[in-house]
């Protein structure tokens, strides 16, 4: 293969546009080839990197558009269409570069604690009409979350949402270690219960908790098991240019 069919191939790999047979080639060409290995996952940064900003269209395509309208701009007359025509390229061409270099910025700064700080929301408690609420739900509603705690700790047997609430409270307060026991425990209670309440949300914020204990090797299975589930509650929020960050604060 020359290097611009190994590009091909590489970027309709990435779309899902291969057949069963050529996708077999290929990743047995991966296995073999440490270059073709690195050209793979600089593709998949950068389409990380122009999803994040919203480039919808892939470098390969903004550059046959920019080259064609070049070619185009040889058949106009006006000058002044030509210069208008060279400055949009221009401002195209440092916009791209622009955004290559942000994106290259936040991929080589990321840390745990960065990522945790960006990304982190606490989670929204709404009440339903008619609604009893507890006092621990009462707490955390009114954003009392040391009485959250207080309360957790002296509960003899709390519940799938007590835990929840609870873990929120200990990111809250800066407590991470702890969030990441309480959630892991709300967790296996769930499984032991076979019930799933705040499942989802104890597996996105478990992840944001390895993340806030600096322990991003950790994060990483759990964003990727929420990527990977397009019907996560989460999925959304875990986007692949979120996902390449951690993977780099993981190494």
């Amino acid at each position: 293969m020359n290097e611009n069919i190994n590009t091909e191939l590489l970027i309709r790999y990435m779309d899902g546009e291969l057949t069963e047979p050529e996708t077999g080639d290929l990743e047995k060409n991966l296995d073999a080839s440490v270059s073709l290995r690195k050209e793979l996952e600089a593709l998949q940064f950068a389409r990380a990197a122009t999803q994040s900003y919203g480039l919808k269209t892939r470098i390969g395509s903004i550059h046959r558009d920019m080259m064609h309208e070049f070619t185009v701009s040889k058949t106009v007359q006006s000058p002044v269409k030509r210069m208008v025509l060279a400055y949009v390229l221009r401002a195209a061409a440092v916009l791209i570069m622009l955004v290559g270099v942000s994106a290259l910025y936040q991929y080589l700064t990321a840390t745990s604690s960065k990522l945790f700080q960006e990304n982190f929301r606490p989670f929204a408690l709404h009440e339903t009409r008619g609604a009893l609420w507890g006092s621990l739900k009462e707490e955390y509603k009114t954003g009392n979350m040391d009485s959250v705690i207080i309360l957790f700790n002296s509960l003899q047997t709390p519940t799938p949402e007590d835990y929840f609430f609870t873990g929120i409270a200990l990111l809250e307060t800066n407590q991470a270690p702890k969030a990441i026991e309480t959630f892991q425990s709300l967790i296996k209670k769930n499984d032991s219960l076979k019930t799933d309440a705040f499942q989802e949300d104890a597996e996105y914020y478990l992840g944001m908790s390895y993340l806030a204990n600096d322990e991003a090797a950790k994060a990483l299975p759990v964003f990727q098991k929420i990527k990977a589930d397009p019907d996560h509650v989460y999925n959304r929020a875990v986007d692949q240019w979120f996902l390449t960050k951690v993977k780099r604060a993981a190494r």
